[in-house]
This record gives C-alpha cells, sequence and structure tokens, in this order.
C-alpha cells in the first residue's frame, strides 16, 4: 500500500493534464495576461529590491560571515510592523482629535484599527520564538560586530511610546542619559514633537 496521499483515484485532479499543451478545458487559463503587456508589477510595486537587500551581515563585512547574523537582522526588520502600528495609531488620534469619534463610522474605524495594531502586537510577540532558534552562544558570535548598536535606538518604538502615553517618569535612562539625548537632528525633533502632542491615552479619557 502507498503511502503518497496522491495514490489511486482519490483524487478529481489528473496529474497528467499538467502541460502547456492541454489548455482548452482549463478554464483557470482565460483571459488576458496584462502583466505582459507593462506597468506596474508586484516587485517594483513592494520594492523587493531595496527590501531583499537590506540584510547587510556586518560580519560577513569585516571578513568572517556567521550564519545566524542574517536571522537576527530578518526577524529586527519587524521595523517595518511599528511603522504600520505608529500608521495606524496615528489616524486614530486624528479621529479623536477632530472631535470625530462620536460618529458610529468613525467609531468603528478607531476599534478595528486598534484591534489591527493588536493584532500586529500579538505577531511581534510570536516572531521572537523564531529568534529563540538561536541560542545565546550563536548570538554572541556575530555580537561583537554590531557594538554599539541596541535595540534602545529604536527610533519608532520611543515614538510608540511616547503617542500611547508612557509618562517620563516611567522613563528608563539609555547610559545614564535622558532616552532622547541618543538621538540627534531630525529624529530628536520627531520625539520632541510626539512629547507634546496629546496622546492616546489622553484623548481616549
Amino acid at each position: 500500500m502507498s503511502g503518497c496521499p496522491f495514490a489511486g483515484n482519490n483524487y478529481l485532479f489528473n496529474f497528467n493534464k499538467l502541460s502547456l499543451e492541454d489548455e482548452k478545458d482549463d478554464k483557470s487559463q482565460e483571459g488576458i495576461n496584462k502583466a505582459s503587456k507593462g506597468g506596474l508589477v508586484y516587485g517594483d510595486y513592494l520594492q523587493l529590491n531595496k527590501i531583499l537587500n537590506a540584510q547587510e551581515l556586518q560580519s560577513e563585512k569585516k571578513g568572517n560571515k556567521i550564519h545566524d547574523e542574517h536571522l537576527f537582522i530578518v526577524t529586527h526588520q519587524y521595523e517595518l510592523w511599528f511603522k504600520q502600528i505608529l500608521w495606524e495609531m496615528d489616524s486614530v488620534r486624528v479621529i479623536f482629535q477632530n472631535g470625530h469619534v462620536r460618529d458610529e463610522r468613525n467609531m468603528l474605524k478607531v476599534i478595528t484599527r486598534m484591534n489591527r495594531i493588536s493584532m500586529i502586537l500579538k505577531l511581534l510577540v510570536e516572531q521572537f520564538s523564531v529568534l529563540e532558534t538561536m541560542t545565546a552562544l550563536d548570538f554572541f558570535d556575530f555580537r561583537y560586530y554590531l557594538s554599539p548598536a541596541s535595540g534602545f535606538q529604536s527610533l519608532q518604538f520611543r515614538l510608540l511610546e511616547n503617542k500611547i502615553g508612557v509618562p517620563q517618569s516611567l522613563r528608563v535612562p539609555y547610559n545614564r542619559r535622558h532616552y532622547r539625548d541618543n538621538f540627534k537632528g531630525q529624529d530628536y525633533e520627531l520625539l520632541l514633537k510626539s512629547e507634546q502632542e496629546p496622546t492616546l491615552l489622553q484623548l481616549v479619557e
């Protein structure tokens, strides 16, 4: 008895018809292939050339490529999810600031977008289970090459904290300095601005 689930005639799909020469009865092949006529394509729309080339291994640049550094980089590019959270949160804050929250349609938007943020945060927590497949010793193999980079330097995470409403009194100093003093230029100004704006917590209250 074969262990293959596709053995015999248990499935209606006929694998013998997987041929480009016999497409007359295949309705899925009908229509026009718009991609063949030019215009926007998948890779260009998502700018995959930039995204997929944004994993630059510092260990490799130093002549000692460490395999697990690639996983470390990809995992920490959850910064894209931080960007989406800020996008959703800013839109919710605008609804509150404009006084449109009493409109049921806008309240539905608020609920939907806050639920979306919650789902993204759950996804981020689960994502770390992948990173945990790398041991501490694996990490130390390339940690030296990343110095002095640190997750404390995540601009978007600090913006997220400010816009949610984390009070200054609960801030943890970084290198014995105020967290904002570890940023410069436009990043510093963005953080300062976010501290002066009404937080989500204040708007909800």
